[in-house]
């Protein structure tokens, strides 16, 4: 984001009230619905100045936003990413989360029902990715992964995430800026720097929210988009079938002339 678009961005942050991890229960929705939404990064100003009087702001550590870097495991053949690829529900992802601005790590699997429900269940882990997968062999194995050293790093992500949050509402909306995607074994990396992607997180689909109805008057649609997934697509050159994801990487080049200039 241009430096314009940051200081617009920190003087919406200023009109939400705040709050902490401990002030959050009924909004933490580790079993939930997901909506997801790609847009672009000059809208990010007005979602927020639009959303302050429904949601308030996660600050940690004196951080209205935090830094993350996620390391995605899957199977030397993407095996997890071929469930996705072929519209197979019950699936996992494994990913290693570390959140940089507090250095603290988690191990995390997401699990995808045949109900369309997201199920995400994590263990405090190393800061090195790699030693929390093969310390973590039991938690892995209750999600039917016997053999941990099977897992490779197969994509890195690297984003800026603004947290809001309604208790009253029971929702959490996640905003995502400036993700850069690496392909671990090549370095292949690509920047969206003119994008954010925007997470709704609900016990069931509310289209009455406020954040959705927000969403709807700037004629913003939910889209399927994972960072896994869109992030392997266009970083890893023919090892992997991409076609289910084109129409997501296609839209995502309308709003971002990174991925525009890829696809020309």
């Amino acid at each position: 984001m241009n430096q314009s678009l940051v200081n617009n961005v920190a003087s919406a942050l200023k009109g939400f009230d705040i709050h902490s991890l401990n002030d959050i229960s009924n909004s933490v929705l580790m079993n939930r619905v997901d909506s997801k939404f790609v847009v672009p990064a000059e809208l990010l100003p007005d979602l927020l100045n639009g959303a302050s009087r429904d949601y308030s702001l996660l600050n940690v550590g004196g951080h209205n936003q935090s830094e993350y870097l996620n390391v995605y495991f899957d199977t030397d053949n993407f095996s997890y990413y071929r469930m996705h690829h072929n519209g197979k529900l019950n699936r996992i992802k494994v990913r290693h989360r570390h959140y940089l601005s507090s250095n603290t790590a988690f191990l995390e699997i997401k699990f995808k029902s045949n109900k369309g429900r997201t199920i995400k269940t994590r263990r405090e882990a190393s800061l090195d990715a790699n030693m929390a997968i093969q310390e973590h062999a039991d938690f892995l194995a209750d999600y039917g992964i016997a053999q941990p050293q099977k897992l490779l790093p197969k994509q890195i992500v690297r984003y800026q995430r603004i947290c809001l949050s309604s208790e009253i509402l029971g929702e959490r909306v996640t905003l995502d800026s400036s993700a850069c995607f690496v392909a671990p074994d090549t370095g292949c990396k690509v920047a969206l720097d003119d994008v954010v992607i925007i997470e709704l997180k609900q016990r069931r689909v509310d289209r009455q929210s406020p954040f959705y109805r927000l969403l709807r008057s700037l004629g913003i649609r939910s889209q399927s988009f994972s960072k896994y997934c869109g992030g392997v697509s266009l970083t890893t050159d023919n090892k992997v079938k991409t076609n289910r994801f084109r129409r997501d990487i296609n839209k995502l080049a309308k709003i971002s002339s990174s991925i525009r200039t890829m696809t020309q």
